[in-house]
């Protein structure tokens, strides 16, 4: 290298918007550091970039992998120019721009100033053996301190938003459209998305009738003909991620809806039940926006939802469940009835499953027949009207038939008696068997008989 001085030189934003504090872009830092060089006649060796990705980091290995995943490869080059020792400077335009956190910075330095390379700060000069500790002290006080500051004032500036009813995230689920000022483009409102109006009334239509809301999306194709961008069917559970979200009710929530969410409170009843608990750590604003539904139709649909996560009994899930799931018993074994659906018809009955499954961890049961969801409720539906009719709240009772356990019993005590004989004719034979065999017999049966 003829005794030239060898850089790198190192540019970094923590997003593409150039969000940062002073907000010097990536071909700002490049042109500055190309001129310190250039005035000192270095060779650059090469320029890093990293081009928008968070720097608050604990473990440098940590970072660059995750940075490598998004195309970035400033972090794993870095590394592999420290084993080289390729280069006598590090040109940087400040600390921050290595991380935002006092263990990474200060990794960072030590790793450079190890290998007997320097590191120059547009900001602050030279840092060599002599003083990059307190160069570390310091900086990494400041990096972390800025970031911390910025931090909470964006979680500050959410909870104002959510607070008004504005959107905190990018993305505003479909159920409503954020209203701006003409003029300034200022945010003002969120209003129901009418454009769906339709959708939205045929989606109560099938959440009442009880169509599980793993089917929903295919109902509402067939039968409606509401289908996605692409002109196919909502993808499966489309509707019921997006019916939970409080956004969807008129309420604003924080804390929550993230995968990453250390609360991970996804999907529960408290987005739309004002009566349940708010999870702990979790900001609720209730009633900031118009809701989807309102008045009675809401009320119905709260209390199907309530249905469907609260009163389920046997194995069904709410995204499962149908009208009458986990409502109905077999009257011969006892075991909850369950759904069947015709996938083509979507023809709906209720079935025993201990008699139609056979399988062990179920009672025997002869009950094959399915019962009709249609004529169960109208069945219902005529108790209902001669309850109110006749004031005899107590009809559907005269009317419940119990497990028939006496039948069950006789079934048990014919088994029995079953058993009783083989094991009866077993032993006979075998006394009747000849030595040699009875000699093997007991052999594999683990006993043991001196002659």
């Amino acid at each position: 290298m003829n005794g030239q001085t060898r850089c790198i030189i190192w540019c970094a934003v923590s997003s593409r918007a150039q969000n940062e504090p002073d907000k010097i872009s990536l071909p700002q830092q490049e042109t500055d550091a190309r001129a310190l060089a250039h005035q000192h006649n270095w060779q650059i060796v090469e320029v890093l970039k990293v081009p928008g990705h968070s720097r608050r980091y604990i473990d440098f290995h940590v970072l660059a992998e995750d940075a490598g995943q998004s195309g970035i490869d400033a972090f794993h080059r870095l590394r592999q120019h420290w084993e080289e020792r390729d280069f006598d400077v590090l040109i940087v335009r400040d600390g921050e721009r290595f991380a935002r956190t006092q263990a990474l910075h200060a990794y960072v330095i030590e790793r450079t100033i190890d290998i007997g390379a320097r590191i120059y700060s547009l900001i602050d000069g030279w840092i060599d053996d002599q003083n990059y500790r307190m160069w570390i002290a310091m900086g990494g006080y400041k990096a972390a301190g800025d970031i911390d500051r910025l931090v909470k004032a964006r979680d500050k500036a959410m909870d104002a938003l959510a607070e008004r009813g504005l959107p905190t995230a990018s993305r505003i689920p479909m159920s409503h459209n954020l209203i701006r000022d003409p003029k300034s483009g200022k945010a003002l409102c969120l209003e129901v998305n009418e454009q769906y109006r339709r959708l939205w009334d045929d989606l109560a239509t099938v959440i009442l009738e009880g169509i599980a809301w793993d089917r929903i999306e295919e109902a509402l194709y067939q039968r409606f003909g509401h289908a996605n961008e692409q002109g196919e069917a909502y993808y499966p559970n489309f509707m019921y991620n997006l019916v939970k979200k409080p956004i969807f009710w008129g309420h604003s929530a924080r804390h929550y809806a993230h995968i990453h969410s250390k609360y991970g409170y996804r999907l529960a009843n408290w987005t739309f039940d004002e009566e349940e608990p708010i999870p702990d750590g979790v900001i609720m604003h209730r009633n900031t926006h118009p809701a989807v539904w309102t008045d009675d139709l809401a009320d119905q649909i709260k209390a199907e939802l309530r249905r469907r996560t609260d009163t389920m009994r046997g194995r069904r899930r709410p995204w499962g469940t149908h009208r009458f799931s986990g409502l109905c018993v077999c009257g011969e074994c006892g075991s909850t009835l369950a759904t069947h659906v015709d996938s083509k018809t979507s023809y709906r009955a209720m079935v025993c499953k201990a008699a139609n499954s056979r399988t062990r961890r179920l009672p025997e049961c002869s009950n094959t027949r399915g019962y009709n969801e249609k004529r169960m409720i109208e069945r219902v539906s005529e108790f209902l009207q001669q309850m109110l009719e006749q004031n005899t709240p107590d009809i559907f009772n005269d009317d419940v038939q119990q497990p028939n356990y006496d039948q069950q019993l006789t079934r048990l005590e014919d088994d029995i008696s079953q058993l009783e004989a083989q094991a009866r004719v077993l032993i006979r034979k075998q006394a009747a068997a000849e030595e040699n065999i009875q000699r093997l017999r007991r052999t594999f049966s683990g006993f043991t008989m001196t002659n």
